[in-house]
């Protein structure tokens, strides 16, 4: 098995290119789906912890068995390969942002010596071909503005990028890209969630909005979104934005999620500099709107 994984692991996208995505290979995907996940849990007690635990314990089905442990128990005990590890990455781009993402890893026989590095809860020393899936998260949006929820959404959509895969339906950055292309246009059949955060300040209210986008949709707090996701309803659609780096290094990144299945709908990252496209901006309303 783990030769067929270190061939497999060839073709991995780059994270400076986008805040989500991973490995590209079919048989990779097949042969992690025979192992158990190993969800890795803050250090303590936190929103985060609580609501990944219970996406994982209702909605993650793609592994066949599952395990809990904390991020100090994973760094006392060497990774296994034949376990996968659901759990908290951090990578630097130099150019666009330095991000934390929810990684699924792909375990491995470590090397002599070999250390397991983390910060505040994420891991920064692993290795980029054994990454199967990540999506970029925002911890303090989870754990201090009350968005934990959207874990549920993350954890499906994980999913459904490593089925894609799987199932040849995704192969390069180039069928991904088109993959998710494909799905904004059913956003207009759907009803759109957009946190009046997640706008830019050029869109100050929803009638501003509507002058670029006029299928249904409601603007609404942010605190107001994570009882959406607990419906789980696929005729809702919510937007999301996370907002890296600071100065000239700042971006944007910008996802509708399908509030039902967790299916990533529309992605789009902008450089964020001189307090502007901090958020939805009329290209992005217009893109939705217009899309075939």
């Amino acid at each position: 098995m783990r030769s067929i994984l270190l061939a497999s692991f060839a073709t991995v996208l780059s994270v400076s290119v986008v805040g989500q995505y991973g490995s590209f290979s079919a048989a990779a995907m097949k042969a992690a789906k025979g192992t158990k996940t190993i969800v890795v849990l803050d250090a303590g007690d936190s929103p985060y912890n609580r609501s990944l635990t219970d996406a994982v314990k209702n909605h993650w089905t793609w592994t066949g068995g599952v395990e809990f442990m904390t991020v100090a128990e994973l760094a006392a005990q060497p990774m296994a390969p034949e376990n996968t590890y659901l759990l908290k990455t951090r990578k630097t781009d130099p150019v666009k942002f330095q991000g934390t993402f929810l990684t699924l890893v792909q375990g491995w026989k470590p090397k002599k010596g070999e250390v397991l590095e983390q910060t505040d809860n994420a891991f920064t020393s692993i290795p980029v071909e054994r990454e199967l899936a990540f999506i970029q998260i925002d911890p303090s949006n989870i754990n201090e503005k009350g968005q934990a929820g959207l874990l549920t959404v993350y954890v499906k959509h994980l999913q459904n990028y490593l089925d894609l895969v799987e199932g040849g339906k995704i192969t390069d950055k180039a069928t991904a890209d088109r993959t998710y292309a494909n799905r904004t246009r059913t956003i207009r059949d759907t009803e759109l969630w957009m946190a009046q955060e997640h706008l830019d300040r050029s869109i100050p209210d929803a009638t501003k909005l509507k002058e670029f986008y006029t299928a249904p949709c409601q603007v609404m707090a942010l605190s107001q979104l994570p009882s959406t996701v607990e419906k789980q309803d696929s005729g809702i659609t919510v937007s999301d934005v996370i907002i890296t780096g600071e100065n000239k290094n700042k971006h944007c990144f910008k996802r509708i999620f399908n509030a039902g299945s967790g299916e990533l709908m529309y992605l789009r990252d902008d450089a964020a500099i001189f307090g502007k496209k901090e958020g939805f901006i009329d290209e992005d309303l217009k893109s939705v709107e217009r899309a075939r």
